[in-house]
């Protein structure tokens, strides 16, 4: 079981490493978050500008990419400080006018939290491993609260705030350059 759970470990590594758009698709959605759009919400979304918008957390640096069905997946950045329980997909539904932030369930940490319990019953000197659910837990809480803040940041294009993006094209286009 053990070399199971390397495997899966590293096979979940790996297709986050190169963005697999069917991994970053498929898989147990924990977190969900949808944003009604207005009429004109496509003139206001900048999901390209998401990384920079985010503001960044002590413990948590979010990278995008853009996904081939024009959806973009999001993860931890691999100089991360905790375990990554999820793995997050902007997805821009035009026939309902909305746009959703995914949170999927990162393959490893399922196989993890799932064999713990099993491995407890066969061998109870391993209890303490009993332990690593509440850490995933909080994991969990710290990644929710930052995919809280990526749903925020879409809720503030859609109203109308600025993006990085927008702000540095506007002030191109004006001829200022921004102060360093």
């Amino acid at each position: 079981m053990v070399f199971a759970l390397c495997a899966l470990l590293l096979i979940d590594l790996v297709l986050q490493f190169f963005w697999n758009a069917r991994y970053f698709s498929w898989g147990i959605r924990i977190f969900n978050q949808r944003i009604a759009a207005p009429t004109d919400w496509r003139t206001r979304l900048s999901l390209s500008s998401l990384e920079y918008d985010v503001p960044r957390g002590k413990y948590l640096h979010l990278v995008f990419r853009r996904l081939p069905d024009g959806s973009y997946a999001f993860r931890e950045s691999f100089a991360q400080r905790f375990y990554p329980i999820m793995r997050g997909r902007v997805v821009a539904d035009p026939k309902r006018r909305e746009v959703r932030v995914e949170g999927r369930f990162n393959w490893s940490a399922l196989g993890m939290s799932l064999s713990i319990i099993p491995v407890v019953l066969v061998r109870p000197a391993a209890a303490p491993m009993l332990l690593m659910l509440p850490f995933f837990l909080v994991c969990y809480l710290v990644q929710k609260k930052m995919f809280g803040a990526v749903a925020t940041v879409i809720e503030q294009q859609l109203r109308g705030v600025p993006s990085a993006d927008a702000i540095l094209r506007e002030r191109l286009q004006v001829g200022q350059m921004p102060q360093a």
